[in-house]
Protein backbone atom coordinates (compact mmCIF):
# COMPACT_ATOMS: atom_id res chain seq x y z
CA UNK A 1 0.00 0.00 0.00
CA UNK A 2 1.50 3.33 -1.08
CA UNK A 3 2.00 6.35 1.13
CA UNK A 4 -0.54 8.33 -0.93
CA UNK A 5 -3.17 5.63 -0.41
CA UNK A 6 -2.56 5.54 3.35
CA UNK A 7 -2.76 9.32 3.56
CA UNK A 8 -6.01 9.34 1.57
CA UNK A 9 -7.61 6.77 3.89
CA UNK A 10 -6.52 8.68 6.98
CA UNK A 11 -8.10 11.83 5.58
CA UNK A 12 -11.32 9.92 4.85
CA UNK A 13 -11.32 8.49 8.35
CA UNK A 14 -10.73 11.91 9.89
CA UNK A 15 -13.60 13.38 7.81
CA UNK A 16 -15.89 10.52 8.89
CA UNK A 17 -15.04 11.01 12.59
CA UNK A 18 -15.69 14.74 12.23
CA UNK A 19 -19.08 13.97 10.68
CA UNK A 20 -19.94 11.56 13.51
CA UNK A 21 -18.96 14.07 16.18
CA UNK A 22 -21.07 16.77 14.52
CA UNK A 23 -24.04 14.38 14.30
CA UNK A 24 -23.48 13.42 17.95
CA UNK A 25 -23.65 17.04 19.15
CA UNK A 26 -26.76 17.73 17.07
CA UNK A 27 -28.51 14.64 18.50
CA UNK A 28 -27.70 15.74 22.06
CA UNK A 29 -29.15 19.19 21.34
CA UNK A 30 -32.36 17.54 20.09
CA UNK A 31 -32.46 15.44 23.26
CA UNK A 32 -32.28 18.60 25.38
CA UNK A 33 -35.10 20.10 23.32
CA UNK A 34 -37.23 17.05 24.07
CA UNK A 35 -36.52 17.44 27.79
CA UNK A 36 -37.87 20.98 27.61
CA UNK A 37 -41.31 19.49 26.95
CA UNK A 38 -41.45 18.79 30.68
CA UNK A 39 -41.30 22.51 31.33
CA UNK A 40 -38.62 24.97 32.34
CA UNK A 41 -39.34 24.64 36.05
CA UNK A 42 -39.02 20.85 35.86
CA UNK A 43 -35.58 21.29 34.26
CA UNK A 44 -34.61 23.70 37.04
CA UNK A 45 -35.58 21.08 39.63
CA UNK A 46 -33.46 18.43 37.92
CA UNK A 47 -30.62 20.88 37.33
CA UNK A 48 -30.49 21.89 40.98
CA UNK A 49 -30.02 18.25 41.94
CA UNK A 50 -27.03 17.68 39.62
CA UNK A 51 -24.51 18.58 42.33
CA UNK A 52 -26.15 16.12 44.71
CA UNK A 53 -26.15 13.43 42.04
CA UNK A 54 -22.44 13.96 41.36
CA UNK A 55 -21.74 13.74 45.09
CA UNK A 56 -23.76 10.53 45.37
CA UNK A 57 -21.89 9.18 42.34
CA UNK A 58 -18.51 9.52 44.05
CA UNK A 59 -19.86 8.36 47.42
CA UNK A 60 -21.19 5.25 45.69
CA UNK A 61 -17.79 4.60 44.14
CA UNK A 62 -16.21 4.91 47.57
CA UNK A 63 -18.62 2.33 48.94
CA UNK A 64 -17.84 -0.04 46.04
CA UNK A 65 -14.09 0.28 46.58
CA UNK A 66 -14.19 0.00 50.37
CA UNK A 67 -16.54 -3.00 50.56
CA UNK A 68 -14.27 -5.48 52.34
CA UNK A 69 -16.23 -5.26 55.60
CA UNK A 70 -19.64 -5.29 53.86
CA UNK A 71 -19.16 -7.14 50.54
CA UNK A 72 -22.88 -7.70 49.90
CA UNK A 73 -23.69 -4.00 50.35
CA UNK A 74 -20.82 -3.06 48.03
CA UNK A 75 -21.99 -5.60 45.44
CA UNK A 76 -25.52 -4.18 45.56
CA UNK A 77 -24.16 -0.67 45.07
CA UNK A 78 -22.02 -1.84 42.14
CA UNK A 79 -25.02 -3.44 40.41
CA UNK A 80 -27.12 -0.33 41.03
CA UNK A 81 -24.30 1.82 39.66
CA UNK A 82 -24.12 -0.31 36.50
CA UNK A 83 -27.90 -0.08 36.12
CA UNK A 84 -27.87 3.72 36.23
CA UNK A 85 -25.00 3.80 33.75
CA UNK A 86 -26.98 1.57 31.38
CA UNK A 87 -30.03 3.81 31.70
CA UNK A 88 -28.02 6.92 30.83
CA UNK A 89 -26.29 5.26 27.89
CA UNK A 90 -29.61 3.90 26.61
CA UNK A 91 -30.90 7.48 26.45
CA UNK A 92 -27.78 8.61 24.59
CA UNK A 93 -27.53 5.54 22.32
CA UNK A 94 -29.22 7.16 19.27
CA UNK A 95 -26.72 10.04 19.49
CA UNK A 96 -23.73 7.76 20.03
CA UNK A 97 -24.56 5.49 17.08
CA UNK A 98 -26.20 8.18 14.95
CA UNK A 99 -29.02 5.69 14.48
CA UNK A 100 -31.09 7.85 12.12
CA UNK A 101 -28.31 7.89 9.51
CA UNK A 102 -26.84 4.46 10.27
CA UNK A 103 -27.62 2.97 6.86
CA UNK A 104 -26.13 6.01 5.14
CA UNK A 105 -22.93 5.59 7.15
CA UNK A 106 -22.56 2.03 5.88
CA UNK A 107 -22.26 3.40 2.35
CA UNK A 108 -19.45 5.86 3.14
CA UNK A 109 -17.37 4.08 5.77
CA UNK A 110 -15.88 0.70 6.58
CA UNK A 111 -17.63 -1.39 9.30
CA UNK A 112 -14.52 -1.09 11.47
CA UNK A 113 -14.72 2.70 11.23
CA UNK A 114 -18.33 2.61 12.40
CA UNK A 115 -17.45 0.51 15.44
CA UNK A 116 -14.39 2.60 16.25
CA UNK A 117 -16.42 5.80 16.10
CA UNK A 118 -19.09 4.21 18.32
CA UNK A 119 -16.51 3.27 20.96
CA UNK A 120 -14.90 6.73 20.91
CA UNK A 121 -18.24 8.48 21.42
CA UNK A 122 -19.20 5.89 24.05
CA UNK A 123 -16.10 6.75 26.08
CA UNK A 124 -16.90 10.46 25.81
CA UNK A 125 -20.52 9.89 26.87
CA UNK A 126 -19.93 7.50 29.78
CA UNK A 127 -19.62 9.88 32.71
CA UNK A 128 -19.89 6.96 35.13
CA UNK A 129 -16.78 5.33 33.64
CA UNK A 130 -14.93 8.66 33.59
CA UNK A 131 -15.70 9.12 37.31
CA UNK A 132 -14.35 5.62 38.05
CA UNK A 133 -11.18 6.32 36.09
CA UNK A 134 -10.64 9.58 37.98
CA UNK A 135 -10.92 7.72 41.28
CA UNK A 136 -8.67 4.93 39.95
CA UNK A 137 -5.93 7.42 39.04
CA UNK A 138 -5.94 8.65 42.62
CA UNK A 139 -5.29 5.17 44.07
CA UNK A 140 -1.78 4.06 44.98
CA UNK A 141 -0.29 0.69 44.03
CA UNK A 142 -0.84 -0.62 47.57
CA UNK A 143 -4.51 0.37 47.40
CA UNK A 144 -4.87 -1.28 43.99
CA UNK A 145 -3.58 -4.56 45.43
CA UNK A 146 -6.18 -4.36 48.21
CA UNK A 147 -9.12 -3.70 45.84
CA UNK A 148 -8.71 -5.97 42.77
CA UNK A 149 -12.51 -6.07 42.41
CA UNK A 150 -12.44 -2.40 41.36
CA UNK A 151 -10.45 -3.34 38.25
CA UNK A 152 -13.16 -5.87 37.37
CA UNK A 153 -15.80 -3.20 38.04
CA UNK A 154 -14.18 -0.75 35.59
CA UNK A 155 -13.99 -3.51 32.97
CA UNK A 156 -17.68 -4.21 33.61
CA UNK A 157 -18.51 -0.56 33.03
CA UNK A 158 -16.74 -0.58 29.68
CA UNK A 159 -18.17 -3.96 28.68
CA UNK A 160 -21.75 -3.07 29.60
CA UNK A 161 -21.44 0.15 27.63
CA UNK A 162 -20.52 -1.84 24.52
CA UNK A 163 -23.31 -4.36 25.19
CA UNK A 164 -25.75 -1.45 25.51
CA UNK A 165 -24.84 -0.35 21.97
CA UNK A 166 -24.92 -3.71 20.20
CA UNK A 167 -26.87 -6.21 22.35
CA UNK A 168 -29.21 -4.33 24.71
CA UNK A 169 -31.35 -7.41 25.39
CA UNK A 170 -28.34 -8.96 27.15
CA UNK A 171 -28.51 -6.15 29.71
CA UNK A 172 -32.04 -7.15 30.69
CA UNK A 173 -31.09 -10.80 31.19
CA UNK A 174 -27.83 -9.82 32.89
CA UNK A 175 -29.44 -7.56 35.47
CA UNK A 176 -32.20 -10.07 36.21
CA UNK A 177 -29.76 -12.96 36.74
CA UNK A 178 -27.34 -10.72 38.67
CA UNK A 179 -30.14 -9.70 41.04
CA UNK A 180 -30.99 -13.37 41.59
CA UNK A 181 -27.29 -14.02 42.19
CA UNK A 182 -27.29 -11.41 44.96
CA UNK A 183 -30.46 -12.81 46.54
CA UNK A 184 -29.42 -16.46 46.51
CA UNK A 185 -25.69 -16.33 47.14
CA UNK A 186 -24.02 -16.65 50.53
CA UNK A 187 -21.62 -13.98 51.79
CA UNK A 188 -18.78 -13.80 49.25
CA UNK A 189 -15.74 -11.61 48.76
CA UNK A 190 -16.08 -8.42 46.64
CA UNK A 191 -13.90 -9.93 43.91
CA UNK A 192 -16.12 -13.03 43.61
CA UNK A 193 -19.24 -10.86 43.39
CA UNK A 194 -17.79 -8.78 40.55
CA UNK A 195 -16.42 -11.81 38.72
CA UNK A 196 -19.88 -13.34 39.06
CA UNK A 197 -21.39 -10.26 37.41
CA UNK A 198 -18.84 -10.48 34.59
CA UNK A 199 -19.65 -14.16 33.94
CA UNK A 200 -23.41 -13.55 34.04
CA UNK A 201 -23.32 -10.63 31.59
CA UNK A 202 -20.94 -12.52 29.29
CA UNK A 203 -23.26 -15.51 28.96
CA UNK A 204 -26.30 -13.21 28.69
CA UNK A 205 -24.95 -12.13 25.30
CA UNK A 206 -25.72 -15.59 23.90
CA UNK A 207 -29.33 -15.73 25.13
CA UNK A 208 -31.77 -15.33 22.26
CA UNK A 209 -34.37 -12.59 22.37
CA UNK A 210 -37.90 -13.87 23.02
CA UNK A 211 -40.40 -12.32 20.61
CA UNK A 212 -43.34 -11.66 22.92
CA UNK A 213 -45.24 -9.69 20.25
CA UNK A 214 -46.20 -12.92 18.50
CA UNK A 215 -47.58 -14.41 21.72
CA UNK A 216 -49.85 -11.52 22.73
CA UNK A 217 -52.74 -10.10 20.74
CA UNK A 218 -52.74 -6.30 20.50
CA UNK A 219 -56.49 -6.29 19.85
CA UNK A 220 -57.09 -6.52 23.60
CA UNK A 221 -56.26 -3.46 25.70
CA UNK A 222 -54.10 -5.47 28.08
CA UNK A 223 -52.17 -6.99 25.19
CA UNK A 224 -51.75 -3.60 23.53
CA UNK A 225 -50.29 -1.86 26.59
CA UNK A 226 -48.21 -4.90 27.50
CA UNK A 227 -46.61 -5.01 24.05
CA UNK A 228 -46.13 -1.24 24.07
CA UNK A 229 -44.14 -1.24 27.33
CA UNK A 230 -42.17 -4.31 26.27
CA UNK A 231 -41.13 -2.55 23.06
CA UNK A 232 -40.67 0.82 24.78
CA UNK A 233 -39.25 -0.40 28.07
CA UNK A 234 -37.10 2.73 28.35
CA UNK A 235 -40.17 4.71 29.50
CA UNK A 236 -40.34 2.51 32.61
CA UNK A 237 -36.65 1.69 33.11
CA UNK A 238 -35.45 5.27 33.61
CA UNK A 239 -38.31 6.05 35.99
CA UNK A 240 -37.73 2.93 38.08
CA UNK A 241 -33.98 3.60 38.15
CA UNK A 242 -34.47 7.15 39.41
CA UNK A 243 -36.97 5.90 42.00
CA UNK A 244 -34.29 3.51 43.24
CA UNK A 245 -31.99 6.54 43.59
CA UNK A 246 -34.65 8.24 45.72
CA UNK A 247 -35.06 5.13 47.88
CA UNK A 248 -31.31 4.83 48.43
CA UNK A 249 -31.02 8.52 49.32
CA UNK A 250 -33.90 8.13 51.79
CA UNK A 251 -32.23 5.10 53.36
CA UNK A 252 -28.94 7.00 53.72
CA UNK A 253 -30.68 9.98 55.34
CA UNK A 254 -32.71 7.83 57.74
CA UNK A 255 -29.57 5.97 58.75
CA UNK A 256 -27.88 9.23 59.76
CA UNK A 257 -30.94 11.11 61.05
CA UNK A 258 -33.82 8.77 62.06
CA UNK A 259 -35.49 11.74 63.81
CA UNK A 260 -36.18 13.37 60.43
CA UNK A 261 -38.39 10.56 59.20
CA UNK A 262 -41.12 12.88 57.84
CA UNK A 263 -38.76 14.69 55.45
CA UNK A 264 -37.47 11.64 53.47
CA UNK A 265 -41.00 10.18 53.46
CA UNK A 266 -42.46 13.37 52.01
CA UNK A 267 -39.68 13.81 49.44
CA UNK A 268 -39.93 10.13 48.43
CA UNK A 269 -43.69 10.44 47.93
CA UNK A 270 -43.20 13.63 45.90
CA UNK A 271 -40.80 11.88 43.51
CA UNK A 272 -42.96 8.75 43.35
CA UNK A 273 -45.85 10.97 42.25
CA UNK A 274 -43.60 12.86 39.82
CA UNK A 275 -42.20 9.80 38.04
CA UNK A 276 -45.54 7.96 38.07
CA UNK A 277 -47.70 10.82 36.80
CA UNK A 278 -45.15 11.89 34.17
CA UNK A 279 -45.80 8.54 32.48
CA UNK A 280 -49.07 10.13 31.34
CA UNK A 281 -47.11 12.25 28.84
CA UNK A 282 -46.10 9.05 27.01
CA UNK A 283 -49.51 7.42 27.37
CA UNK A 284 -51.27 10.49 25.96
CA UNK A 285 -49.09 10.38 22.84
CA UNK A 286 -49.86 6.67 22.42
CA UNK A 287 -53.59 7.34 22.86
CA UNK A 288 -53.56 10.05 20.18
CA UNK A 289 -51.66 7.76 17.82
CA UNK A 290 -53.89 4.67 18.15
CA UNK A 291 -57.32 5.98 19.18
CA UNK A 292 -58.72 5.63 15.63
CA UNK A 293 -57.70 1.96 15.59
CA UNK A 294 -59.62 1.23 18.79
CA UNK A 295 -62.51 3.36 17.60
CA UNK A 296 -62.82 1.00 14.62
CA UNK A 297 -62.85 -1.97 17.02
CA UNK A 298 -65.55 -0.27 19.17
CA UNK A 299 -63.25 0.11 22.18
CA UNK A 300 -62.72 3.87 22.08
CA UNK A 301 -64.11 4.57 25.58
CA UNK A 302 -62.24 1.69 27.20
CA UNK A 303 -59.01 2.73 25.46
CA UNK A 304 -59.48 6.30 26.69
CA UNK A 305 -59.77 5.07 30.29
CA UNK A 306 -56.90 2.61 29.93
CA UNK A 307 -54.35 5.36 29.21
CA UNK A 308 -54.49 6.41 32.89
CA UNK A 309 -53.93 2.93 34.33
CA UNK A 310 -50.12 2.64 33.76
CA UNK A 311 -49.46 5.74 35.90
CA UNK A 312 -51.66 4.42 38.71
CA UNK A 313 -50.06 0.96 38.61
CA UNK A 314 -46.56 2.47 38.73
CA UNK A 315 -47.61 4.63 41.66
CA UNK A 316 -49.01 1.67 43.61
CA UNK A 317 -45.99 -0.49 42.81
CA UNK A 318 -43.58 2.22 43.97
CA UNK A 319 -45.57 2.84 47.18
CA UNK A 320 -45.65 -0.87 48.01
CA UNK A 321 -41.91 -1.21 47.34
CA UNK A 322 -41.13 1.81 49.50
CA UNK A 323 -43.25 0.55 52.39
CA UNK A 324 -41.77 -2.96 52.22
CA UNK A 325 -38.23 -1.56 52.02
CA UNK A 326 -38.59 0.72 55.05
CA UNK A 327 -41.07 -1.54 56.90
CA UNK A 328 -43.74 1.04 57.57
CA UNK A 329 -47.08 1.97 56.08
CA UNK A 330 -48.60 5.44 56.35
CA UNK A 331 -52.15 5.22 55.06
CA UNK A 332 -52.60 9.01 55.19
CA UNK A 333 -49.59 9.61 52.94
CA UNK A 334 -50.71 6.81 50.65
CA UNK A 335 -54.17 8.36 50.22
CA UNK A 336 -52.68 11.82 49.80
CA UNK A 337 -50.17 10.54 47.25
CA UNK A 338 -52.90 8.79 45.26
CA UNK A 339 -55.03 11.95 45.02
CA UNK A 340 -51.94 14.01 44.22
CA UNK A 341 -51.03 11.61 41.41
CA UNK A 342 -54.52 11.92 39.92
CA UNK A 343 -54.14 15.71 40.01
CA UNK A 344 -50.76 15.55 38.27
CA UNK A 345 -52.12 13.13 35.66
CA UNK A 346 -54.90 15.61 34.92
CA UNK A 347 -52.42 18.44 34.37
CA UNK A 348 -50.14 16.17 32.33
CA UNK A 349 -52.99 15.53 29.92
CA UNK A 350 -54.96 18.79 29.95
CA UNK A 351 -52.45 21.49 30.94
CA UNK A 352 -48.90 20.14 30.52
CA UNK A 353 -47.37 23.64 30.74
CA UNK A 354 -48.52 23.90 34.38
CA UNK A 355 -47.53 20.33 35.33
CA UNK A 356 -44.14 21.14 36.90
CA UNK A 357 -45.44 24.25 38.70
CA UNK A 358 -48.28 22.28 40.32
CA UNK A 359 -45.84 19.58 41.44
CA UNK A 360 -43.45 22.09 43.03
CA UNK A 361 -46.22 23.97 44.84
CA UNK A 362 -47.72 20.69 46.08
CA UNK A 363 -44.33 19.44 47.29
CA UNK A 364 -43.57 22.64 49.20
CA UNK A 365 -47.08 22.67 50.67
CA UNK A 366 -46.85 19.04 51.80
CA UNK A 367 -43.44 19.62 53.42
CA UNK A 368 -44.82 22.65 55.28
CA UNK A 369 -47.93 20.71 56.36
CA UNK A 370 -46.13 17.63 57.69
CA UNK A 371 -43.15 19.38 59.24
Amino acid sequence: MSFVSVKSRLEQYHAFISYRYLAYTLELKQLLVQLKSFGLIFLVVLGSSILGLVLLLFLGLGKIIDSTDAPLSGAQMALFYLLLQSVMLSAMKPAIKNSNQRLFQCTIARPSWLNLADIKLLLISNGWLIASLLVALDLTLVQWIKVPHFIVFICLQLGLGIICLYKPSALVYGFVFSTLFLLTSVELSPLIYHLGYAIIFFFSIFIRVININRMVSVRSLFGFWFCYFINHSWTLVWRISLLLCVFMASAALLEKRPDLVNIPDTVAIAFIVLFSSSLQFDCTKVYEQYRLFFKMTHKARAFNISQFIPSILLLLGAFITYNITFERLNSMLLSLGFMWCLLQVYFAQKKPAHYALVWIISTVGLLALLN
